[in-house]
């Protein structure tokens, strides 16, 4: 008996410690989480939808974006995961205090809005033409902007993630002379020659390589904590009060070179596995696929966003 009255006080203080943990960090006031895993030419990322003042449910509303034309109603959703979404190849989410979300919405979008009309140029029949930002800019630019708010910081812990536009080189095509030249000295090598000194072939000036350049999309994914520090990765990153679990259900189940679908199914499963441990997150999910298409010569140029919404076990 003495021993089960000695375990149960050891757990509500263990409880009463973690709670009070809780209530001091303001990034983990109003709870919630973000997951981000990245795929072959594809990224996804995870939000939950429950907005709470510590361990009290205050809403379960699902995310929305600050860039459409209802932005005000939807600011007023009581959900703190507010995205954004500079261009089609970026998305910005972030979790932490709801209040200090708003005022960071607002502010990365007018500094996004001034960076992109000053790249911008004028054309000869007098448009303007907007130039996009890659994700690694933006993340850069938010870096800067939370920085120099540390004396007083946002409590927001923000998430990026897009694909950039990178070029490979596929086929390169040498001249005959060069392939020539290697078959002679192929020949007339012997294998004793071979085995003690390397095979070396100078290429002449005036070869011309002639190389084809294909245009795919590489996955960035980056976080940062409310002073800027950036951490990236070419797996998964996570946000929010619910990382611990996050980080090992998504070490366990992600895999490298995931397919669209393939990867939202392994983000929400890892997702929602590790929301069901942890009181501050849940109540469903949401998952945005940015995905890339190839066209008809082979560049992945196009790309598309896909929402997909998802269910937990306590909604």
């Amino acid at each position: 008996m003495r021993a089960i009255i000695t375990t149960s006080l050891i757990f509500i203080a263990a409880v009463s410690i973690c709670t009070a943990q809780q209530r001091s960090d303001p990034t983990k006031f109003n709870g919630g989480s973000i997951l981000a895993m990245a795929g072959r030419n594809s990224v996804a990322i995870a939000i939950d939808s429950r907005f709470g003042l510590g361990m009290q449910t205050i809403s379960t509303a699902a995310p929305s974006s600050s860039n459409d034309d209802d932005a005000d109603n939807s600011n007023n959703n009581g959900n703190p995961r507010i995205l954004l979404l500079p261009n089609s190849n970026t998305l910005l989410a972030w979790t932490g205090l709801y209040g200090d979300g708003l005022g960071f919405a607002d502010e990365i979008s007018v500094l996004l809005a001034s960076k992109v009309r000053r790249a911008g140029g004028m054309r000869f029949d007098g448009t303007t033409t907007r130039k996009t930002m890659n994700p690694k800019a933006i993340a850069m630019l938010m870096s800067h902007l939370l920085y120099r708010r540390r004396n007083a910081p946002y409590y927001v812990e923000p998430v990026i993630v897009g694909l950039e536009t990178v070029l490979v080189e596929e086929d390169c095509l040498v001249e005959m002379e060069t392939v020539k030249s290697l078959q002679s000295i192929a020949a007339t090598t012997t294998t004793n020659e071979v085995e003690s000194a390397p095979l070396s072939v100078s290429i002449k000036p005036d070869t011309k390589i002639q190389c084809k350049t294909k245009t795919i999309q590489r996955p960035y994914l980056m976080y940062s904590d409310m002073l800027g520090a950036q951490s990236t990765s070419h797996s998964f990153v996570c946000s929010g009060v619910a990382s611990r679990s996050l980080h090992g259900t998504a070490e366990a189940l992600w895999r490298p070179n995931l397919e669209g679908e393939e990867l939202v199914e392994i983000c929400g499963r890892a997702f929602v596995s590790a929301l069901e441990r942890d009181c501050y997150s849940g109540y469903g999910a949401v998952v945005y696929l940015i995905q890339a298409t190839e066209n008809d010569d082979g560049n992945e140029s196009d790309v598309c966003i896909v929402e997909y919404v998802l269910s937990s076990r306590n909604d």
